[in-house]
């Protein structure tokens, strides 16, 4: 019973994949659907990508280990898709551009978008290994598989999702993905909060510190969580390229938006499970919390089908990664320096460089299999926003006071900051420091010439 409600929810999502794939007809239907889709498309693409497996496995992990603080990631995210609904989106799709490296080399050059595709595209990499650091924990929470056997069956599933038809199928599958999510959790959390621990046993049985505390682990490694997901938001591909792929501005704004309030309770509720499971004295591996207590605390047929939820959530998640990198490589750096003759194959050659980045990651994740799935995706975060969020901000707020040469620099000296202050751990968060250099070399060339 357990393998056929997970086979029935795996099949539904196949199936609408495969639906969405049968439209498309061009590298336009493949990378940003068209241009044709609707707010709920919108905010499906973007939860889809961004509530995956560090919103949940990661999520009840941290939070059994640590407490409240496990909260940031979604918390964080939610925060970056309101600004984003709120100001940014309508000018973005404004555009008419496909990504973020595009619109940067269109306000300040080659040189400039070319550092932020590499460092967006390296912090990107980064959360696709967490996404396969949490399909690991969840395929071997109940089979009994090698980390490499695991890894490579995610790397598959995560290819098959993508080649179904791209962003045509993703903005589908994301919003039908957020459903069985919100299903999943909401049964979790209640089942967590009555069988396991009541909210008055949770508050008598752990102390406030650090596990009602959303600075347990310190206003450093805390409040860099918060600047980077914010930040990482508008620096990474497959968030503003469902934007791109809005119908107009105003779906644009609604779909952001849309994620913003549907983001943060996925990670509160992944917050209650992980507490309970604490408070309860339960002892498990802190990665397969969550697959584990699914398993245990639902009849046969459910548990299947809510397992399948999350494997969906990790696939998909990685699967929107990946296309994003896949596209900043096709679009950013090998079309502008082959020219006509890869443009004319560019959706073959977004095929082969998902094929590269999926492959990578998946060997990446077997390395450092372990880790603390969270940990993996701030560091992501950081490394795409970093240097590039306040000239993005300038462009977007006021065009044209910026010059390439000081945004090159605002760029870079915000990267490099960000990097060293987390290496000799300085007291301030190293996300604040690096876009406190970065504004502060912006705000010093908007007062020259721009050259």
């Amino acid at each position: 019973m357990f393998y056929l409600g997970l086979a029935a929810i795996v099949a539904l999502f196949l199936a609408l994949g495969f639906n969405a794939s049968k439209k498309v007809s061009s590298s336009s239907d493949y990378a940003v659907a068209g241009r044709s889709t609707g707010a709920i498309g919108v905010g499906g693409i973007i939860m889809g990508a961004m509530v995956g497996g560090a919103s949940t496995v990661g999520t009840v992990q941290m939070a059994y280990s640590l407490g409240l603080s496990a909260w940031w990631f979604t918390l964080g995210a939610g925060t970056g898709c309101l600004i984003l609904g709120l100001w940014f989106a309508g000018p973005l799709r404004g555009s008419g551009l496909v990504t973020v490296p595009e619109f940067l080399a269109g306000k300040y050059g080659r040189k400039m978008s070319g550092l932020s595709m590499a460092a967006s595209s390296a912090g990107t990499f980064l959360s696709i290994v967490a996404q396969f650091l949490a399909g690991t924990a969840l395929f071997r929470s109940l089979l009994p598989i090698s980390v490499p056997a695991s890894t490579a069956l995610l790397a598959a599933l995560i290819l098959g999702f993508i080649y179904a038809g791209g962003l045509k199928s993703y903005s589908s599958v994301g919003s039908a993905k957020m459903v069985a999510l919100y299903a999943t959790m909401i049964l979790g959390a209640i089942a967590a909060l009555t069988k396991l621990s009541s909210p008055t046993e949770i508050f008598r049985t752990l102390p406030a510190t650090p596990w009602f505390d959303l600075f347990g682990r310190g206003f450093r490694s805390d409040g860099n969580a918060l600047l980077s997901l914010i930040a990482g938001v508008f620096c990474t591909q497959i968030y503003i390229q469902g934007v791109f792929a809005a119908s107009d501005e105003k779906t644009a704004r609604k779909g952001a938006l849309m994620a913003a309030f549907f983001i943060p309770p996925v990670g509160l509720m992944g917050v209650s499970i992980g507490l309970a499971m604490r408070a309860s004295g339960t002892v498990v591996e802190p990665a397969m919390a969550l697959p584990a207590f699914l398993l245990a605390s639902f009849p046969d047929a459910l548990a299947g089908a809510l397992w399948g939820a999350l494997v969906i959530t990790v696939v998909g998640a990685g699967a929107g990664l990946s296309f994003g990198v896949a596209t900043n490589l096709v679009r950013d750096l090998i079309v502008p320096r082959v020219g006509s003759s890869a443009a004319n194959r560019e959706l073959s050659l977004s095929r082969w460089a998902v094929a590269l980045v999926v492959c990578t990651a998946a060997a990446t994740g077997c390395l450092v299999e372990g880790s603390l799935i969270l940990q993996w995706s701030y560091l992501s975060m950081g490394l795409r926003g970093a240097g590039t969020f306040v000239p993005l901000m300038i462009a977007m707020i006021w065009p044209d006071r910026l010059s390439p040469r000081w945004a090159l620099a605002a760029n870079g000296g915000g990267l490099a900051t960000m990097i060293a202050s987390g290496v000799i751990h300085t007291s301030v968060p190293p996300m604040a420091s690096g876009l406190a250099v970065s504004a502060v070399v912006a705000l010093f060339g908007m007062t020259r010439k721009r050259t």
